[in-house]
């Protein structure tokens, strides 16, 4: 029988989700389902640079870097969003750098620890440690878009509403579910309260000049766009205000003239705040379920809590997800046999 599919969440792990399903099984119907326009969802804003946080993730961003260089080879990147930065990460800590080293130095290109004479001409007021490498950055306002259409195109449907509980879905006629609603995707779930925010905010600017991105301990930075620059960042966590103050304009700004004064009094085009979904490590789970209300068995794959690294891990993790998706239909039609 056609297997109808779920995926709830239009964000840069619902759509990797939904294109990896619909490759997987072109013969199943999956619709995703959002309470919200893209424009409104965290996936719309960031710069995406390639950085893991958490080392137990290194393979689901192999997975992710993988993909980014295949596009990177074969789609253009003004279609895509996807692009080749090289960059700098600075720290007073060598034991940060150190973890980003095993996290992914051998994963991105060029991966190295500057030496101080090269630390001393490039920074104003430097770190004692910089690394510097060269890895891909996805712009969501383009990525996913991106991802959506190659969806659409495997005939994924996509419609906007509210989902209140699974157990609705199961009873729409859905026989399976995956929860990618991101920072809903604990109370989605039902038995997860781990799920909490960390409010950002980036401002764009006008500095088509600035073609490396550039870091201080992972929250002062600039990442280059197509057609600006990010800089960022706030994060604080369990904050679920967006509005962006003058306080975090004078924050961010004051942070990143003083790691590079070239950069002051920038023109800035635009601004994003966003609330991260952030979780002690992702949930990529199989449950099996009975409806309470009309008896139907259906199935249950959590996707979420991927905090700030969704676009480094989202693709890697969406293969974790889709396998679970295949086992699920592959433990139905063993049952009935």
């Amino acid at each position: 029988m056609l297997k109808k599919i779920a995926i709830i969440g239009e964000g840069v792990v619902g759509c990797s989700t939904a294109l990896q399903v619909s490759l997987a099984l072109p013969n199943s119907q999956i619709t995703v389902l959002h309470d919200r326009p893209f424009v409104e969802t965290c996936s719309a804003g960031p710069a995406g640079l390639f950085r893991i946080d958490d080392e137990n993730n290194r393979d689901y961003g192999k997975y992710t870097f993988a993909w980014f260089a295949h596009l990177h080879r074969t789609e253009k990147g003004d279609e895509t969003g996807v692009k080749l930065l090289s960059g700098h990460i600075q720290s007073d800590i060598r034991e940060r750098l150190e973890q980003q080293q095993r996290a992914y130095g051998d994963v991105v290109y060029n991966f190295r620890f500057l030496e101080e004479r090269e630390i001393k001409e490039l920074f104003p007021e430097p770190s004692k440690h910089c690394i510097h490498y060269t890895a891909f950055a996805s712009e969501g306002n383009k990525y996913v878009p991106y991802l959506k259409s190659k969806c659409i195109a495997n005939r994924v449907q996509f419609r906007e509403q509210k989902v209140e509980n699974l157990e609705q879905l199961a009873d729409e006629g859905f026989d399976i579910l995956v929860n990618c609603a991101g920072l809903n995707g604990g109370k989605l779930a039902g038995d997860d309260d781990t799920v909490y925010p960390i409010r950002g905010v980036v401002l764009d600017v006008d500095a088509h000049w600035h073609k490396h991105f550039n870091y201080r301990d992972f929250i002062t930075f600039t990442i280059p766009k197509e057609q600006s620059v990010v800089i960022g960042s706030v994060k604080q966590e369990n904050r679920w205000d967006l509005e962006i103050t003058d306080v975090d304009r004078k924050d961010i700004l004051e942070r990143y003239v003083k790691l590079h004064p070239a950069m002051r009094d920038p023109k800035i085009l635009g601004e994003w705040s966003g609330l991260r979904p952030a979780r002690k490590a992702i949930r990529i789970e199989k449950q099996d379920k009975t409806s309470e209300k009309s008896g139907k068995p259906y199935t249950v794959v959590h996707h979420y809590g991927h905090g700030g690294n969704g676009f480094t891990l989202g693709w890697g993790t969406a293969m974790k997800a889709t396998q679970l998706v295949k086992m699920a239909i592959l433990d139905n039609k063993s049952s009935k046999l």
